[in-house]
């Protein structure tokens, strides 16, 4: 549950925890898609994932209320939340942070071209984990900023819609839906290939 005291703050880079992995979602307003991200991936992933989001704009806007409705429908409550910005100088302590756009990537990227290894949208990533299994023992973040470094820069050019889950904001609760199953498959294919799936 997000406090006012929380929103006052944006978001930044947390305190390492040995043998967890620091997992960021970005969207736009951090309205609805990288919270939606956020609550999925908690609900999938076991303890060995901290799990975070934020947003490129200013902070302190509550959800949509089809998105509520859609949160309670799959029993997550998004009453409380209010959106938070990153602080987009600190984000060097989150393992991968995954956008759902490649426009937000391409913001991060900008701002921290040293992080660009660790930086794909979500689609990207679930694609590429595939044909980049990590070695078991390796910490995902320093794996990242080696294996991850390969990808062109073409990555990050452009809109496609292979690469970008369409934002629900204005839409009716089909549509917020239909965003929360397509974000269930990634996320649950990504954890299981990161071996981090709740048993």
């Amino acid at each position: 549950m997000t406090s006012s005291h929380d929103i006052a703050f944006p978001v930044r880079s947390p305190d390492p925890v040995p043998g967890v992995a620091q997992v960021l979602f970005v969207c736009q307003a951090n309205r609805c898609r990288s919270p939606f991200a956020a609550a999925i991936a908690r609900r999938l992933a076991d303890r060995s994932w901290e799990v975070y989001s934020g947003g490129l704009m200013t902070g302190g806007a509550s959800m949509p209320r089809a998105g509520i409705e859609t949160g309670a429908m799959l029993g997550i409550d998004f009453t409380s939340h209010r959106s938070r910005e990153l602080d987009r100088t600190d984000l060097d302590g989150f393992d991968v942070i995954l956008t759902l756009a490649k426009a937000q990537a391409r913001e991060l990227v900008a701002d921290n071209p040293h992080l660009r290894g660790r930086i794909f949208t979500v689609k990207q990533f679930d694609r590429w984990i595939t044909t980049h299994p990590k070695p078991r023992r390796a910490a995902l973040g320093r794996w990242l900023d080696v294996a991850g470094m390969d990808r062109p820069p073409t990555d990050l050019l452009g809109d496609d819609a292979r690469d970008d889950v369409a934002d629900p904001i204005n839409s009716p609760v089909e549509d917020w839906i239909g965003m929360a199953r397509e974000l269930t498959g990634l996320i649950g294919r990504i954890v299981g290939e990161l071996g981090a799936t709740r048993s």
